[in-house]
């Protein structure tokens, strides 16, 4: 906003050129539009990247002052001043064309459509102050020629496409980040219970559709009220955070993870019969075991988790499914915990390393 009401005010002061003192149509005018491209320039850094470093307003700050500065050295040559207004503004285009296209994360056709008008608006100032400072073809700031047409086109363009532009890519980030709030869990970044089991039955009838084997994996991190307990409930969410980023790190890239519960995940296996989920799951159950989850820069906790495994079979929904994963798991916790156990299978030993460690906490589930 603060941009636009600067080039809105420095428009208004070169248009009336002639009619008020050259200082201020000129020098004042041009001073306030180049203010404005270097706060747009800002404001377009901020959106995308969400900070604003010093080095970045210190440019800005350099790119206003030095341009009267810049004139004088062309004394009263008007080409010499489109040279130099062209260029510094140009610079400014380009950096904003910049971290709208490479700078925010997203990847929008709405973000490219903005970012590279601003880029190609770059160009075109860029050009205009080529062809200003060419010995034999400079021109004033009012001359009538192709370049000066484009120039200014693309100036009322930009004014449009990047005022509507920004208003659309703010409501674009904030869709994103309602869809963000809405199907993933927030502390610790996987899908939610909701997301978890709508994803689950998309897969679930394309398996059954398909006929191609599909896998549920039900995880719960063991004794976790003593994490809990021992180092409160911000230590506990440190603890969920590093399990969930182990499980995305080890899972396929297929899979789809999800916090069902408190300290509860499922893993919908798309794909996996019963021994490939094995191997990922007793993968990931060594994995946790021997990565302690660390808390601070003094402290860190072990944790283990139990698994239970479900392959799809004829008839199964969403429900029975979990219900024969649950009991897998619940099972791999009546064996000793840090365990891994399949559905309709007998029971395997794994994990009895860590059984001895295991043996200091209660008993229960």
């Amino acid at each position: 906003m603060a941009s636009k009401l600067l080039q809105s005010a420095a428009w208004g002061l070169l248009w009336a050129r002639g009619s008020i003192s050259g200082f201020w149509s000129i020098e004042v005018g041009n001073t306030l539009l180049l203010a404005g491209f270097g706060l747009e320039m800002l404001a377009a850094w901020q959106f995308s990247s969400g900070r604003l470093p010093r080095w970045l307003i210190a440019t800005v700050v350099v790119v206003v002052a030095v341009r009267y500065p810049f004139n004088l050295l062309g004394g009263e040559d008007p080409a010499h001043r489109v040279f130099v207004a062209s260029l510094l503004s140009a610079g400014l285009f380009g950096m904003t064309g910049w971290a709208l296209v490479w700078l925010r994360p997203e990847r929008t056709r709405l973000q490219h459509f903005v970012g590279g008008g601003t880029l190609l608006l770059a160009a075109v100032v860029a050009m205009r102050g080529v062809l200003a400072g060419w010995p034999g073809h400079g021109f004033t700031l009012l001359d009538a020629n192709g370049i000066q047409v484009a120039t200014f086109l693309s100036l009322f363009l930009l004014m449009l496409t990047n005022g509507f532009g920004v208003v659309l890519l703010d409501t674009e980030r904030v869709g994103h980040r309602l869809n963000t709030l809405a199907t993933r869990d927030s502390l610790t970044g996987v899908s939610n219970r909701r997301d978890f089991f709508e994803r689950l039955r998309v897969m679930l009838a394309s398996a059954s559709r398909n006929d191609y084997p599909l896998t549920l994996m039900a995880l719960d991190l063991d004794h976790f009220k003593q994490v809990n307990d021992s180092y409160g409930h911000p230590g506990g969410d440190v603890a969920l955070r590093s399990f969930a980023r182990l499980c995305e790190a080890t899972v396929r890239e297929s899979d789809v993870v999800g916090r069902v519960g408190g300290e509860e995940f499922m893993v919908a296996m798309n794909g996996a019969g019963a021994d490939d989920a094995l191997v990922v799951a007793e993968r990931l159950r060594a994995l946790v075991a021997h990565t302690p989850a660390v808390l601070s820069s003094r402290e860190s906790v072990n944790l283990s988790v139990s698994i239970g495994l479900a392959t799809l079979i004829a008839g199964d929904d969403v429900a029975s499914l979990m219900t024969r994963a649950d009991a897998a798991l619940y099972r791999a916790k009546r064996n000793g915990r840090n365990r891994v156990d399949v559905d309709g299978q007998a029971p395997t030993p794994t994990g009895a390393s860590w059984q001895p460690e295991a043996s200091r906490f209660p008993d229960s589930l």
